[in-house]
């Protein structure tokens, strides 16, 4: 029988003391989403990102992506804005000290006669999974590349390495990111947060989850009402007629959460800023040989749409956080759909250090 024990408090989402731990054993440890390659398509593209007040820019170079701390050497400042841009230099708005897109510096204003011989923009260890761009904030972290092969294979329809994106928009969130993870990586809630909206046409009781065997994401499928599909003409390729209904929900944990359906895909970008704070970006993704189904208008509805599903999510996880800080519950009770949640709270607390004494 699946383990529905929960390992976590509700304690454990309002505590600035757990959140300090988790920073450090688990955002500093573990690998975390910046971009898509494909944000990053032509020599001078950035994207900008703060996690867990670690503000970091990858570029693409001529040749080459590089992540790179977002913040100038001269004086801390950070250097550019978050969220995506382009340019041939990054230039600190503060001095207008400058550098390449390797990270040296070009040069400082009035500066002649300093010796600047070494000053760079300190680079942070990255690699790529699934067209995922992602970081490693202490350099000390196992490729991901193994421990998520189970995670590949159940979303190698979707054909992720090769999505590129059409939208996105930004949301902030005043509850803990641990809510919102466990909000995405369950469609129980269907029949409750969402029962006008998803519920008619992908039901909670055709959820199937996949065995993560321990690994460190989670994956389902719900298998939608006919005629949800659409035609097969506007299928991405890789889609099967027998998977064609299916929803496509999934996580590498801690913070990439991603799906998709027969016609497009999209992922949540979570930024955490403090126990109760994170902003999300959801970005819708399709295959390049869908991409002109998505004119503006399009991509609008689309992604207005996922914005419904999303502040219905809102008021949920206002919900949930405003009685995980009441302290009048001291445990939870996990349903069987609700197995990702049990093996999210099992990684978190088998990520933590003992807090001290």
């Amino acid at each position: 029988m699946t383990d529905l024990t929960a390992s976590l408090a509700p304690s454990d989402y309002v505590s600035d003391d757990v959140y300090r731990r988790e920073v450090a054993d688990i955002f500093e440890r573990h690998w975390l989403p910046v971009c898509r390659v494909d944000q990053l398509d032509v020599p001078g593209a950035r994207y900008a990102v703060d996690l867990a007040g670690r503000p970091l820019v990858a570029v693409r170079g001529d040749a080459s992506i590089r992540v790179f701390a977002n913040v100038c050497p001269h004086r801390g400042s950070t250097i550019v804005e978050p969220g995506q841009g382009r340019g041939s230099a990054l230039v600190c708005p503060y001095h207008r000290w400058s550098f390449r897109l390797d990270g040296s510096l070009v040069g400082a204003p009035l500066a002649e006669g300093l010796d600047l011989d070494g000053v760079c923009l300190p680079e942070v260890r990255h690699t790529v999974w699934e067209g995922f761009v992602l970081v490693a904030l202490s350099g000390e972290a196992d490729e991901p590349h193994d421990a998520l092969a189970g995670l590949s294979s159940a979303i190698a329809p979707w054909r992720w390495s090769e999505m590129v994106t059409v939208a996105s928009r930004r949301f902030e969130s005043t509850w803990n990111w641990k809510v919102m993870v466990e909000n995405w990586i369950e469609c129980y809630h269907h029949v409750g947060a969402h029962r006008e909206t998803v519920e008619p046409f992908q039901p909670a009781r055709n959820t199937r989850l996949i065995d993560s065997g321990g690994a460190p994401w989670a994956a389902m499928t719900v298998d939608s009402i006919d005629g949800v599909e659409g035609p097969p003409d506007e299928w991405m390729p890789g889609i099967e007629p027998s998977m064609a209904k299916d929803l496509s929900v999934w996580s590498a944990f801690p913070l990439l959460l991603g799906g998709g359906v027969s016609r497009y895909g999209f992922w949540l970008q979570i930024e955490p800023m403090s126990t109760v704070r994170h902003a999300v970006t959801w970005h819708l993704v399709t295959h390049p040989d869908q991409l002109d189904r998505f004119t503006t208008e399009a991509a609008e509805a689309t992604m207005e749409m996922l914005a419904e599903v999303h502040r219905e999510d809102i008021q949920s996880c206002e919900r949930v956080h405003a009685g995980l800080a009441s302290g009048l519950l001291d445990r939870f009770t996990l349903a069987p759909l609700e197995a990702t949640v049990a093996d999210f709270q099992r990684w978190v607390r088998a990520a933590m250090s003992p807090a001290a004494d």
